[in-house]
């Protein structure tokens, strides 16, 4: 069975610089703290959410398990970190 190709995600200059930070799992305050491209909390929290929504990124826990309940009201609890196709995107497109 051939794997799906993944489909062509133009990105944001502020979405590819978190994504970039997310090999590993950072934390929010981490990556709004080392974030270049904006300081505004609010606009960090909205890419992040585009970058779930494009399941390029996804929420873990403390344990790095990603099977918990993600809040987007309290991000500052939050870890994220690239999924597979995360990691994909940016080796396309680096």
């Amino acid at each position: 069975m051939e794997r799906e190709k993944t489909k062509i995600i133009e990105l944001p200059e502020l979405e590819k610089e978190i994504l970039d930070m997310c090999i590993f799992q950072e934390s929010f305050e981490s990556i709004a703290d080392e974030c270049v491209k904006e300081k505004n909390r609010n606009i960090i929290a909205d890419a992040i959410k585009n970058l779930i929504h494009y399941k390029l990124l996804i929420p873990t826990n403390q344990d790095n398990s990603l099977t918990w309940v993600y809040d987007s009201d309290k991000m500052k609890d939050s870890s994220f970190k690239a999924t597979a196709a995360g990691i994909s995107w940016m080796e396309l497109n680096s």
